[in-house]
């Protein structure tokens, strides 16, 4: 009887240390997050309480595989208990271990280095409110059900000592005056002092389980409110997060669902996710599964992706490798974050840098880095080049009479009709005030076939910048339109790459130029020096 009281006081530990357990995992994964997340200042405090919690854990576990006095907690399993734990593919020990493992990583890593991209800190995140708590609440469940077989063996065994008691009442009243009465009343009243001790025991037993059962539901709701804090904190980001185990995405945040308005209920598989991916972008966003799950490695992504309403935005996905603590892959863990307004931003800015605010040509550092290759490129091919500097004849003029915003407008003409009278290859460049720069980077190996060239796209230029110019000028009051002339004066240098560099190039155009412009204006004239 003893031995029956003994193991029902030990399951009852089993089952509360085991709920324990349940709870500390979900304690650990909130701990971690407020660690990340939290200001330098308090992130000792919580690096200890996380310390703490998961010391707990890795005692408790220990004591559940191998037993404990001090927690009276028995040294043996039963058959199903030890196949949660040891059986499977991915058994309870083996779970709790990586588990504890990474959250003792998270512990040692440094302030600086604690980001929301850690990858404990994501395998912490996704594992503990999904795999890690579903099999530990398997266990619980095994453990509660060994707990009410216990139970019910204890009332067969309280059963089976109240008729054996009857049969020895009866068989003391017929044996009422044999001379071994006297011991069999000793060994009744032996047997009434057995069940009344087995009644004892059932009944502290009893309020032993369900004083337990009450501190686990208890705690039970401590852990559904940190399940809930976890949750709220991985749906409240602005980052797609996502793990993927080769076949299926099987955990998605709710912004991938709310961005791309597909159904969280159904299943994301690589089809779905390619679906929303922009057609240009294919290739890169397959690589997810082609390369990074193949080759057990991380990288950095950029695609596109549309969203419920159409419209496509720029993502940069940062993938992640998660292993058990054999190397041995477990899943792809990534977020997707939406970059969209930063690469406008970038955009802006490279414009702002490499462009003419006005005419939306490339401006002067932009040309140079062009001629540049241009001269590179001629030396390996041996193909001249052409480099035209262009001033306006009469700009001044016409600029001071109507004003800036009407010289504006001419601006941008001239810059429309130069480009009209080139190839898409070539750079038209507007060098400062009403000087443009035109450089043709591939001609051909024979000098005087190239000097041909360049002098019919010259003069095109030419006669279509001293064609008569219309333009027009609305604003709130009135309506400005001006019908005039304004030819150019056109410098013009054959060159090839090894012959001569960057600067003497631009200064004999110039030179070229300005004789154009002492010949009378609205004239071309060829550099005609050796270069």
């Amino acid at each position: 009887m003893k031995l029956v009281i003994s193991e029902q006081e030990s399951t009852a530990a089993i089952v509360n240390i085991s709920g324990r357990q349940r709870m500390l995992s979900q304690r650990t994964a909130l701990f971690a997050n407020l660690l990340v997340t939290a200001p330098k200042s308090e992130r000792v405090a919580i690096r200890q309480k996380l310390t703490e919690s998961v010391d707990l854990m890795a005692a408790s576990h220990q004591g559940l595989l191998h037993g404990d006095r001090s927690m009276g907690l028995p040294n043996t399993m039963s058959p199903k208990i030890k196949a949660i734990y040891y059986g499977g593919e991915q058994p309870l020990n083996q779970q709790v271990r990586t588990y504890i493992n990474t959250v003792r990583a998270l512990i040692a890593t440094d302030n600086d280095k604690l980001g929301i991209d850690n990858p404990a800190l994501r395998y912490i995140t996704l594992t503990a409110p999904t795999i890690l708590v579903s099999s530990l609440d398997k266990a619980v469940h095994q453990y509660q059900l060994e707990g009410e077989a216990s139970i019910k063996q204890l009332e067969k065994a309280e059963t089976a000592l109240w008729i054996l008691t009857l049969l020895l009442l009866s068989l003391e009243a017929i044996l009422i005056f044999n001379p071994f009465i006297k011991h069999i009343k000793v060994v009744i009243d032996k047997l009434k002092n057995a069940t009344d001790e087995i009644l004892l025991n059932q009944e502290t037993l009893e309020e032993r389980i369900k004083q337990r059962t009450a501190e686990l539901a208890l705690r039970s709701k401590s852990l559904a409110e940190s399940e809930q804090r976890l949750s709220i904190l991985l749906n409240n980001t602005n980052i797609h997060m996502w793990a993927f185990d080769g076949k299926v995405f099987t955990y998605t945040n709710r912004q991938w669902f709310d961005f791309t308005g597909q159904n969280p209920e159904d299943t994301l598989t690589t089809e779905k996710w390619v679906s929303v991916v922009h057609p240009e972008d294919l290739t890169e966003a397959q690589k997810i599964w082609q390369v990074d799950f193949a080759q057990k490695s991380g990288h950095d992504h950029y695609f596109r992706l549309k969203r419920h309403d159409g419209v496509y935005r720029d993502f940069y996905c940062r993938v992640t490798p998660i292993k058990d603590e054999h190397g041995a892959l477990l899943y792809l863990q990534g977020h997707n974050l939406d970059i969209t307004e930063r690469k406008k931003l970038e955009d802006e800015v490279r414009q702002l840098a490499f462009y003419d605010a006005l005419t939306r040509l490339p401006n002067r550092r932009l040309l140079k880095d062009r001629l540049g290759q241009a001269m590179a490129s001629s030396q390996r091919s041996s193909r001249y080049c052409a480099l035209m500097f262009l001033d306006l004849d009469n700009f001044k003029p016409i600029n001071d009479s109507y004003g800036h915003a009407i010289g504006d407008a001419l601006l941008v003409e001239v810059a429309n009709r130069i480009k009209s009278c080139i190839r898409q290859s070539d750079t038209v460049s507007r060098f400062g005030g009403d000087e443009f720069i035109v450089l043709l980077s591939i001609l051909t190996a024979d000098k005087e076939k190239s000097t041909q060239q360049a002098m019919r796209i010259a003069e095109k230029i030419r006669k279509a910048l001293s064609a008569p110019y219309e333009l027009s000028l609305n604003d709130a009051d009135s309506k400005t339109a001006i019908k005039d002339v304004c030819s150019a004066s056109i410098g013009v240098v054959i060159f090839t790459g090894h012959e001569c560099n960057e600067e003497e190039i631009l200064k004999r155009a110039d030179d070229a130029m300005y004789l154009a412009k002492s010949a009378g204006r609205n004239q071309i004239h060829l550099d005609s020096k050796l270069i």
